[in-house]
């Protein structure tokens, strides 16, 4: 009986001891469990806070020149009205400045295609020639350009002499030209008139012109300073950078040869030598 109880025991602690090590085995399982998940949600947290640290530093350096742009182009008075207004209104001068570099031509070039022509006696004897060249105009502001021109033509002048031949002579003008040019204000003008850019220009040169007398006579050249008064129009015909526009211009020409009568083949009816040039051109203009 005695035998029977020590083995029973001995059974039941063996059982025992193996029920205290699957504790044991279960109590670890479940701590790693809980810690291994602990650390998962951990790095998630954290990663996740990195995320929106991110996030919060894209938004805020993209909003950055959005932001310049908006205080570059709005009124901020509006934005405070409670503010001192004298220190978000633009001046006049400021508005104009602003509206010319932004809307405003700054650097054109052209080329000019049209017809030149003398007036008064010369007129009579020469004949219309094709008249070509090419300009540079820059603006000061909206209203004021300069304009550097140069321009050639070729013409035919039949000199009739009193009592001989008549002189075929074949000319050369080469105009070169500076002037000023004024562009009106087409805010509140019709639609007509804005869109043509009307324009006043007056300015002066240099006029070379060359005389090669085909019949046999004597060749000359001359140097002449003038004086140029006209206006044009100038119509938008591509985004602003190319325009198709119409100039008339009337030449002041002072040639050293109008009071001469007299030639070694005779002589002149006076004022046959006198005269001025008017000038019609088609232009294509190219704005940079």
């Amino acid at each position: 009986m005695e035998v029977n109880c020590s083995v029973f025991i001995r059974s039941t602690e063996k059982q025992r001891v193996k029920i205290t090590d699957i504790d044991a085995n279960l109590t670890l399982s479940y701590t790693l469990r809980v810690f291994l998940r602990l650390q998962r949600e951990h790095v998630m947290f954290k990663t996740f806070g990195l995320f929106a640290l991110f996030i919060i530093w894209l938004i805020s350096f993209c909003s950055i020149p959005l932001q310049a742009e908006s205080q570059g182009n709005d009124y901020k008075g509006i934005t405070d009205p409670f503010g001192d207004p004298s220190n978000y209104e633009f001046s006049d001068d400021e508005r104009e400045d602003k509206e010319f570099f932004h809307l405003g031509r700054y650097l054109m070039l052209g080329v000019d295609l049209g017809v030149g022509l003398y007036t008064g006696g010369l007129g009579k004897i020469t004949s219309p020639g094709f008249l070509v060249g090419g300009k540079l105009i820059y603006f000061f502001d909206k209203s004021i350009a300069f304009e550097g021109a140069m321009h050639y033509t070729r013409q035919t002048k039949t000199l009739p002499v009193v009592g001989a031949q008549a002189q075929v002579i074949d000319t050369t003008l080469i105009p070169i030209t500076g002037a000023f040019r004024y562009y009106f204000d087409v805010k509140s003008a019709p639609k007509a008139i804005a869109v043509a850019n009307p324009y006043l220009v007056g300015g002066g040169g240099v006029y070379m012109r060359s005389e090669n007398n085909l019949t046999g006579g004597d060749s000359a050249a001359t140097n002449s300073f003038g004086a140029l008064f006209g206006g044009g129009a100038e119509f938008n015909i591509y985004r602003k950078h190319i325009y198709l526009g119409v100039d008339l211009r009337y030449h002041f020409i002072f040639f050293p040869d109008e009071d001469i009568t007299t030639y070694d083949t005779g002589t002149v009816e006076p004022g046959t030598n006198s005269g001025d040039y008017f000038s019609s051109l088609i232009t294509i203009t190219f704005n940079f």
